[in-house]
């Protein structure tokens, strides 16, 4: 994974499909060399492949953000040269009632979205530190909304937020910057049916698409004196009635 010390590198978690794919893509037409994480390598390597047609560059880690060791081995490899920027687009959620949610349900939801920011944000840390990086969150706006149904999604996503603020604070002195992009009803391919149903609620009279996040993404990456924010990508939804 070594590159050049002038390549700007970009590690995207989540990156073999929906928004992560999408923010992949456009982060290495724009000239980063992007790290694709995730757990599937079939989806990694379709995402690599359209990069490379393209003319960019990128290179595959198979990791569940919820592997303390293996995505050790992901900052390992990556401590040497550095990274300019990290995505943390891994995350999911399973509707559920909350009086009927069992707690391997709870446990799994907060693990992948809290718990596995965490990891990422510790293991990648010196990686940051090196060429004072950034990260950038998707982290979707039920964080600051009641979600019925999704408890345990919006409890972790609220997490992570606090968890971006906490950390922009903690690592400031080493010049890594921390923000987040909570879009609003995006659609990434992965969007569910009922959530789709509502975008006669959003204000702006759309849904959002994944270049809507990807360019609050580019925003963060390039805004140097910017950290510890949420950006609402969500065509005003949240102040729907």
């Amino acid at each position: 994974m070594a590159g050049k010390e002038s390549t700007r590198i970009a590690v995207v978690a989540g990156g073999g499909s929906g928004i992560g794919r999408g923010c992949a893509k456009r982060l290495a037409a724009t000239g980063y060399k992007v790290i694709l994480v995730g757990r599937t390598l079939e989806k990694l390597e379709n995402t690599a492949g359209e990069i490379r047609a393209a003319g960019g560059e990128a290179d595959i880690f198979v990791a569940d953000v919820c592997d303390w060791d293996r995505l050790a081995e992901l900052g390992a490899a990556l401590v040497e040269t550095g990274i300019d920027l990290l995505v943390n687009s891994a995350g999911g959620q399973k509707p559920k009632p909350s009086a009927e949610m069992s707690r391997e349900e709870w446990q799994s939801v907060v693990d992948i979205n809290l718990s596995g920011s965490f990891f990422l944000f510790r293991h990648l840390h010196d990686a940051l530190a090196k060429r004072q990086g950034s990260v950038v969150t998707i982290v979707a706006n039920m964080w600051q909304m009641p979600a019925p149904q999704l408890a345990h999604s919006a409890a972790a996503r609220a997490g992570v937020v606090n968890l971006t603020r906490t950390l922009a604070k903690e690592w400031a002195p080493e010049r890594i910057r921390f923000n987040a992009v909570a879009p609003g009803l995006t659609d990434s391919g992965a969007l569910p049916e009922r959530f789709a149903a509502m975008v006669d609620k959003v204000p702006l009279g759309r849904m959002g698409t994944v270049d809507d996040i990807a360019d609050a993404v580019l925003f963060f990456a390039n805004a140097s004196y910017v950290t510890g924010e949420v950006l609402s990508v969500d065509g005003g939804i949240r102040f729907a009635s």
